[in-house]
């Protein structure tokens, strides 16, 4: 059944991949567009959905819209997307939920095949971050005091299945830890209580941890990308600080429905991939640690299906289920 989840993905990476079939007129935009965000303003899907809304708008003639469609672990968000007019006036800002939650949910009112890939947006690394008061100065610290405390420490989450909490099961894992997993409603309400020491941990992007590391309000140990974080140039990797082979971003992918006439696809694709190329809007995204994505649908559908082959593995082993 799982294995079946993946096949859709294939579809996409074919189909992209295959001869160029929108040479035909699409009147296109004939109204004004909107980006679906599964989660809350202020986050990085989000950010990435207005920066490159805002550029892109000026391509296509019209504003688009980016409305924050929230709950059900970004189901929500992703129902109503598969159930749009598959005209290209309603897109889908994909998150780690369009690769794990097939794995994760025994029963969705949408499934990949749904939808087709645009352009990866962009990429968003981690910080492990800890209550300001434990009292550890590297990873490599924190992964001996949580080994010689087993399921003594607590680890904060946006909540199970989510990016953050796949993330810490992958870290946790490599690591050989026990720890108490909490799940919150989102890292809006898990950061304050890991500011004020009621959690011990999180593994959270950093676009939304930076206003409570910088104020000192937490403690960040490392980055969880391949290369340090361009906000926080001076935080090593949590590969470098003590977790050889760990490295883990969170993403954002564009996505439509996935009998959107080609004609359109390669309309957004070519007028997203001008926005996120534009120096002012790559600066934006730069200063809050977003890495700048791009590129076809072809290399969207391939990174999706690479990345639920990963996280679906991990989910299976751990035996996580989100309901």
């Amino acid at each position: 059944m799982r294995s079946a989840c993946l096949r859709p993905i294939l579809v996409w990476f074919a189909f992209a991949a295959g001869p160029a079939l929108a040479q035909a007129q699409v009147e296109f935009p004939r109204t004004t567009p909107r980006i679906l965000v599964p989660f809350a303003p202020g986050g990085a899907p989000d950010i990435i959905a207005r920066t490159l809304a805002q550029k892109a708008a000026q391509g296509l003639g019209r504003e688009i819209i980016v409305e924050n469609r929230t709950g059900a672990g970004g189901n929500i968000a992703f129902e109503a997307a598969a159930k749009a007019p598959p005209d290209g006036h309603t897109i889908l800002m994909c998150t780690f939920g369009c690769a794990t939650n097939p794995f994760l949910f025994e029963k969705l009112a949408w499934q990949p095949r749904d939808f087709a890939p645009l352009m990866l947006a962009g990429r968003v690394p981690n910080v492990l971050a800890v209550r300001p008061d434990l009292p550890v100065k590297s990873v490599g610290e924190f992964i001996a005091a949580a080994k010689a405390k087993p399921g003594g420490f607590s680890m904060a989450s946006s909540g199970i299945g989510s990016a953050s909490h796949l993330a810490g099961e992958m870290f946790r894992t490599m690591a050989g830890l026990e720890v108490l997993h909490v799940p919150y409603k989102g890292s809006t309400a898990a950061l304050p209580d890991l500011a004020a020491g009621r959690v011990d941990f999180m593994i959270v992007s950093a676009p939304e941890a930076l206003p409570f590391i910088r104020d000192a309000r937490l403690h960040a140990l490392g980055s969880s990308s391949t290369k340090r974080a361009a906000s926080l140039p001076d935080l090593p990797t949590i590969a470098e600080a003590g977790l050889k082979g760990y490295a883990v971003t969170a993403w954002a992918m564009l996505v439509v429905p996935a009998e959107t006439p080609p004609a359109v696809i390669q309309r957004l694709n070519r007028e997203f991939n001008v926005a996120v190329s534009d120096p002012d809007v790559r600066r934006r995204l730069e200063a809050l640690s977003v890495e700048p994505g791009g590129g076809t649908p072809a290399e969207a559908a391939e990174f999706l299906q690479q990345q639920s082959q990963e996280w679906g593995q991990l989910i299976r082993a751990r035996g996580i289920k989100a309901n």
